[in-house]
């Protein structure tokens, strides 16, 4: 009678484990799916500057009609350009003022459980502060259920370069 408990509950926790497993590689597949197309902040480099100038006129491609969910991945994405994490799961997506206007219109006309949290974000990010970046990102990391890719830190200007010239070209 042990053995076959023993069994039903590894049987059950090899299940738990592949699905939880499937569901992170199809988050993380169909995140790598969606083409960024836009950077942000102003940068000194020239090269890099070009990248943001090209990146910024190229449009914001957003869903029109988005729910409360995808917000938070375009959110959390936003971030991955601010912030230090070991690993990062999702989009490159580009901190421009075009994306926060429009995630910030989009906000506006919701009724988001999370409505507040938003707005004071892109608020925040529209007038140049990105200094919550880290708690947006883990706030939303952790909503998520996040166990991998916790930020750590805000990136110094010399890595957020770096990781527009790698990610956002």
């Amino acid at each position: 009678m042990k053995q076959i408990i023993a069994t039903t509950l590894l049987s059950f926790a090899v299940i738990a484990l592949l699905a939880i497993g499937g569901y992170l590689f199809i988050q993380h597949e169909a995140a790598k799916s969606e083409e960024p197309d836009a950077a942000a902040g102003s940068v000194k480099d020239p090269e890099a500057q070009k990248i943001m100038d090209h990146l910024e006129t190229a449009g914001t491609g957003l869903p029109e009609a988005m729910n409360e969910t995808r917000m938070q991945f375009y959110l959390h994405e936003m971030t991955h350009s601010k912030v230090y994490a070991e690993d990062k799961w999702g989009t490159a997506r580009p901190m421009t003022q075009a994306n926060i206007e429009e995630l910030l219109a989009i906000v506006e006309a919701s009724s988001f459980k999370e409505k507040a949290f938003y707005r004071n974000t892109l608020e925040d990010w529209q007038n140049g502060d990105f200094s919550d970046a880290v708690d947006v990102h883990n706030t939303i990391w952790h909503w998520h259920g996040g166990s991998i890719g916790k930020a750590t830190r805000l990136m110094s200007e010399e890595e957020e370069q770096a990781y527009l010239r790698t990610h956002l070209q």
